[in-house]
């Protein structure tokens, strides 16, 4: 049975999610390329730089460009953890945009095309 992680951002944790099991994944405990590593990193560091600690709920991208700039980096990002991660793990993508978890590649691939 493949392992089933899920790509979403949250303030303050790794990016990678146990669909199986409680908590974030540390990405460096995964078979991925240093490259990808370094990638999902800045991804979640960009989104944990939208935060207002001092007013949560203000915490928002400060446009439309930046807010679909970061869906894109996340759908291609879900795209190289599904080639690096291959059979052994099936990959979901948490879309800020939509709110909900998309497993599908056609939903995904439709929205890289903001």
């Amino acid at each position: 049975m493949p392992k089933r992680i899920k790509l979403m951002a949250d303030y303050n944790y790794y990016p990678l999610w146990d669909l199986d099991d409680v908590g974030d994944i540390e990405p460096s405990e995964l078979p991925l390329s240093p490259q990808t590593v370094a990638r999902l990193l800045q991804w979640q560091k960009t989104y944990d730089g939208i935060m207002n600690w001092d007013d949560p709920a203000t915490a928002n991208f400060a446009g439309e460009a930046e807010r679909v700039a970061f869906e894109r980096e996340g759908i291609s990002l879900w795209q190289q953890l599904q080639s690096e991660l291959g059979d052994g793990y099936e990959v979901y993508y948490f879309s800020q945009s939509q709110g909900k978890v998309l497993s599908n590649a056609d939903e995904l691939l439709e929205m890289a095309s903001l």
